[in-house]
């Protein structure tokens, strides 16, 4: 007699346990999900995109810094009161009334621990604009390059305080709400709701994506458009014949935005260590860059001093990123070879530092050509 299925109960069994092993197998919801086809745009063009606060927060820094530049201009007196309602957007301060009533300010998307250093800055810019004498070594007051073309409001110390405030806030501001903020498991992780589906502004997810590129400063068709580039825009197109850090900005920006609104999280999650290591790259290159050019500038206490504040604007900016490159120590010690007294400053100093960040960042071939 032939054997068969039928003629083995137990086989039956095991045959079909197995069959249904392999069945729940095929569905086992630990299993990677395949990760859905979508295409990428080449614009920041998607439905439901909205960083109205972010662009209100750019002008409000383009106000705050034209008005401090009008002390570059001897005898014209700042209003410190003024400054401080700028920064916290009271009292009406803006020429543009839009952003009187906008309902954003500064001041309570700055880093913590740097709101009383802007606001100490804001009151010694309008009492150093009270000079009535040429700034020098040791005196507070307007300085102007060698040559004639421009004049900058300089501390005692030879720092340039329009600088050194525009440079904190993009980087304690605009910086850090960017990669420290938005870009962080709180407002951008995979729990967080990319479901509910607000008009204008889109899942929570897809909205706090776009917050954090609405504080990079550039049009939607960046980097084929460059105009109209605001404070990290304009700086990380400055840097982009060394790094190509417009491209990759812009792609990773596109392919994370892209890939939320297609429930795509290892496309999303791959997109933000990109942003976040170029982003301070184009700090460090931009240092760099600044230090370069005081180097080259060392008997010229104006123009000296103007591109060492802006150097070490960015130098402190690369404190607000959760997962920086550099450490603080090493910040401290690039500080440290720059010192605090900018008509002091060495060459031999500048090159300390130059070179440290270089060496953190994998710049070392390219230190000289920044």
């Amino acid at each position: 007699m032939s054997l068969s299925y039928h003629s083995f109960p137990a086989a039956r069994k095991v045959l079909f346990g197995l069959a249904a092993g392999l069945l729940l197998a095929s569905c086992d919801p630990k299993e990677d999900p395949v990760t859905p086809s979508y295409a990428v745009p080449t614009t920041y063009e998607f439905e439901n995109v909205s960083y109205a606060g972010q662009t209100a927060r750019l002008q409000m820094l383009g106000e705050l810094i034209k008005y401090i530049d009008k002390a570059n201009t001897p005898g014209v007196v700042l209003d410190a009161q003024k400054l401080k309602n700028m920064y916290a957007n009271t009292g009406n301060p803006f020429a543009d009334a839009a952003l009187n009533t906008s309902g954003k300010q500064l001041k309570d998307k700055t880093i913590l621990s740097e709101q009383a250093n802007i606001e100490r800055l804001l009151d010694e810019v309008a009492a150093a604009s009270r000079s009535t004498t040429p700034g020098s070594n040791g005196v507070a007051g307007v300085v102007t390059t060698k040559d004639g073309s421009r004049s900058y409001l300089l501390s005692p110390q030879g720092m340039e305080y329009g600088e050194l405030i525009e440079k904190s806030i993009m980087g304690a501001v605009f910086y850090f709400q960017a990669t420290g903020v938005y870009l962080t498991e709180e407002k951008t992780g995979d729990a967080i709701d990319n479901t509910t589906v607000k008009p204008g502004e889109g899942t929570p997810m897809e909205h706090h994506w776009d917050e954090a590129f609405g504080y990079l400063g550039v049009p939607i068709d960046f980097p084929a458009n460059t105009q109209g580039l605001l404070f990290w825009g304009d700086y990380v197109n400055r840097r982009d014949q060394r790094l190509g850090s417009n491209a990759t900005l812009m792609n990773a920006f596109l392919k994370g935005r892209a890939a939320i609104s297609n429930k795509d999280m290892a496309g999303k999650n791959a997109a933000i260590p990109v942003i976040r290591e170029e982003w301070e790259k184009v700090s460090a290159a931009t240092a760099i860059n600044y230090l370069n050019r005081a180097k080259t500038n060392m008997s010229d206490d104006a123009f000296r001093s103007h591109v060492l504040s802006e150097g070490i604007g960015f130098i402190n900016a690369l404190r607000f990123s959760p997962v920086k490159k550099i450490s603080n120590p090493q910040i401290e010690q690039v500080l440290g070879f720059i010192g605090t007294d900018l008509y002091a400053v060495k060459a031999a100093d500048l090159d300390k530092a130059r070179d440290l960040l270089a060496s953190v960042y994998g710049l070392t071939d390219q230190k000289d050509a920044l």
